[in-house]
């Protein structure tokens, strides 16, 4: 039987009829050619005035799907060989709005792992509107009309006094450059630093979209190993001389150590030495359970370091406001490729998160989401302690929003990934942000970030049932 409206969405009953008497004509029910029922009927079918249906019919013809006949009816256009394909469209798009509804009737959600991800549902809604309400309504006339590319003065100012009281970095306002989120800061250096042929070298494992920008730019990428104390720059090749080292020092994405400062000494020697930028990602150290912040590289050698930062994981992503203090050489290009790129990032997310970090919002805020992920961390350790025992590692939980569990009897193969598919969670293996594959198969970086604590411990109880069921069924005899 085709659908029928559900009048109690959101979506306006115009809308509703139109979307359905749409999916008919793609799915083949009304057929090329078919006399449809009069705008009476099929008003009285759907219990909507019949002007409302009247309406419907007029926007289908108008857009081509049907033709009204003098006299006759309203028929159905034929479509000729654009059918099959727009038919595979909607019924791609009805499973997935079917499958919606029967997730939202039974009370359905989604355990997602993914690492380095924030709590959506904690997000300070009620005093961030407050914020961006007060900030535009004192907003000054000029402030509406076009701001520098390298961002408003007052986000800059409070962004340099943010990291001098966390991260130990002194800089100056005309050191900072206002980008869209970490990516637009780290997609300009991309362009900057690299051209086809170029080397960089890169922390593995890293993230997937690193790498991804990295590699769009024609590069050789030259992957070096990370262990319990970061970077390993004696692995670095010696006949190679990079345009940049990209590293994640205060808090290893996704393994989670800590470049140490011997470590932290010799990759700088090295960049003087190569004459290469270290790029810094400091993308969620605020989020340490254990001793002070880690202070950011940049403070040793403030010519060598481009530093990148973000908001996204500290209030939200989709806030999409990220920040470089950039070497005093690199103010004017960078400026230049940014003015190019978008002109200047918008002026009233600037000024309501300058307003945010003035009048301490954020500090709260990071203060009583640490808690919340504090507890959500100890839920993960407690529930992979119990569900596996000894046979799990736990490491890269100082700090951040995910940690590491190394499994070295299991494996997610193609058979439990289907088996948590099933389930609607999702793992990421270690290997999925691997350069050099084939190392850590036993890996999985489990973010809890997003996932409440029930969740935590639900998803973990069926994925090791999940991970011993296929253990004991690759290891049973055929």
């Amino acid at each position: 039987m085709p659908r029928q409206p559900d009048f109690h969405t959101a979506q306006t009953k115009t809308k509703q009829i139109y979307t359905l008497l749409r999916e008919r004509i793609f799915q083949g029910i009304y057929p090329a050619g078919r006399r449809l029922p009069s705008t009476r009927d099929l008003a009285s079918e759907f219990g909507v005035s019949r002007a409302l249906v009247v309406e419907v019919y007029e926007q289908l013809i108008a857009e081509g799907y049907l033709e009204g006949r003098q006299g006759s009816g309203t028929y159905v256009v034929d479509l000729g060989g654009r059918r099959p394909f727009l038919a595979q469209q909607q019924e791609r798009s009805l499973s997935l709005g079917a499958a919606d509804s029967i997730k939202a009737s039974s009370g359905f959600h989604r355990i997602d792992f993914r690492p380095s991800f924030p709590a959506l549902e904690h997000i300070p809604r009620k005093k961030w509107k407050e914020t961006a309400q007060a900030v535009f309504e004192n907003m000054a006339a000029w402030e509406f009309g076009y701001d520098q590319t390298e961002g408003h003065i007052e986000l800059r100012t409070a962004i340099c006094q943010l990291l001098r009281n966390t991260k130990g970095i002194t800089c100056l306002p005309s050191q900072v450059m206002i980008t869209a989120g970490a990516t637009q800061g780290i997609a300009l250096l991309c362009r900057f630093l690299l051209k086809p042929g170029d080397s960089m070298v890169s922390e593995d494992p890293t993230a997937t979209f690193i790498y991804e920008m990295f590699a769009s730019t024609g590069a050789n990428i030259i992957p070096v190993p990370v262990d319990d104390h970061g970077l390993r720059i004696v692995d670095i090749p010696s006949s190679v001389r990079p345009k940049c080292v990209f590293v994640t020092p205060s808090h290893q994405f996704p393994f989670g150590s800590i470049l140490s400062i011997g470590r932290r000494m010799e990759l700088l020697e090295y960049a003087r030495q190569t004459g290469c930028y270290v790029i810094e990602d400091d993308y969620d150290s605020e989020f340490r359970y254990a001793g002070m912040p880690v202070h950011a590289l940049r403070e040793l050698d403030a010519e060598r370091v481009i530093y990148v930062g973000t908001f996204s994981k500290n209030l939200f992503p989709a806030l999409r406001i990220g920040y470089m203090v950039m070497p005093n050489e690199l103010i004017a290009p960078l400026q230049r490729l940014k003015r190019l790129a978008d002109m200047q990032s918008p002026t009233l997310p600037q000024l309501t998160l300058a307003r945010f970090i003035a009048e301490q919002h954020l500090e709260r805020h990071i203060a009583r989401m640490k808690r919340i992920y504090g507890k959500r961390r100890n839920r993960l350790i407690t529930s992979l302690s119990e569900a596996f025992g000894s046979g799990v590692r736990i490491s890269g939980d100082a700090a951040g929003l995910n940690l590491v569990a190394e499994l070295n009897k299991y494996k997610l193969d193609s058979y439990a990934t289907a088996r948590l598919a099933e389930q609607n969670i999702t793992i990421y293996p270690a290997e999925k942000y691997t350069i050099a594959k084939g190392k850590y198969e036993d890996r999985f970086i489990m973010g809890f970030g997003n996932v409440s604590e029930p969740d935590i411990v639900e998803g973990v109880k069926a994925l090791a049932e999940i991970l011993k069921g296929t253990s004991r069924r690759n290891n049973e005899p055929l």
